[in-house]
C-alpha cells in the first residue's frame, strides 16, 4: 500500500482538485502548501522569504506525515514540486523512513494552466495566489518536467 503520494504540476494544473479525490479514494490526509502559507503568512512576498517559508512548512509537514504514517494513514503532498532536485529529495527523504511513495505527475499544458490560473483568480477564497501573466511566464520558466527516468506516473487532465 502506499503511503505517501507526492503530486507534481504547474500552477493551474488541477494539483488541489487531483489530490482531494486522491485522498478521498486512498482515506488520505493531504497537506497543500497554499492552503497553509496564505493563512499563516498572507499574500505575495519577496521570493527569498517565500522560500524559507516553503522550507519551514515543508519541514514540518515532513514531521507530520511521519507520525500519520506510522498511523497507518496515507499522506498527500500537494506541493508542485517543480524542480527535479526536489522530487529527488522527498524521494530520499521517503526511502529514509520506509514509506512507499509515487509521484503523480499532472501533464496540463503551460496555456490550459494559464487560463485556469486567471479564472482561479477571480475566486481566491484566500486558499491561491493571484497569479499575473508576468509571473506564470517566469514559473514556468523555473518549472522542469519530469524526465523519463524519473518514476513518475502520468496523469493526463481533460483539458
Amino acid at each position: 500500500m502506499t503511503n505517501i503520494f507526492f503530486i507534481c504540476g504547474f500552477i493551474g494544473s488541477g494539483k488541489t482538485t487531483y489530490s482531494k479525490e486522491l485522498a478521498e479514494t486512498h482515506g488520505a490526509f493531504r497537506f497543500s502548501i497554499d492552503e497553509w502559507m496564505i493563512p499563516l503568512y498572507g499574500e505575495h512576498m519577496e521570493r527569498e522569504v517565500f522560500d524559507r517559508r516553503l522550507a519551514t512548512l515543508q519541514e514540518l509537514f515532513k514531521d507530520s506525515a511521519l507520525q500519520l504514517v506510522s498511523l497507518g494513514v496515507p499522506v498527500i503532498f500537494d506541493f508542485g514540486l517543480w524542480r527535479k532536485s526536489e522530487r529527488d529529495a522527498f524521494t530520499h527523504w521517503a526511502l529514509d523512513i520506509g514509506a512507499d511513495s509515487e509521484f503523480h505527475y499532472l501533464d496540463v499544458p503551460f496555456d490550459t494552466c494559464k487560463q485556469r490560473a486567471f479564472a482561479r483568480n477571480t475566486d481566491l477564497e484566500g486558499k491561491s495566489f493571484e497569479m499575473t501573466l508576468d509571473m506564470l511566464e517566469l514559473f514556468w520558466s523555473w518549472f522542469e518536467v519530469p524526465t523519463p527516468n524519473e518514476k513518475v506516473i502520468w496523469v493526463q487532465q481533460n483539458v
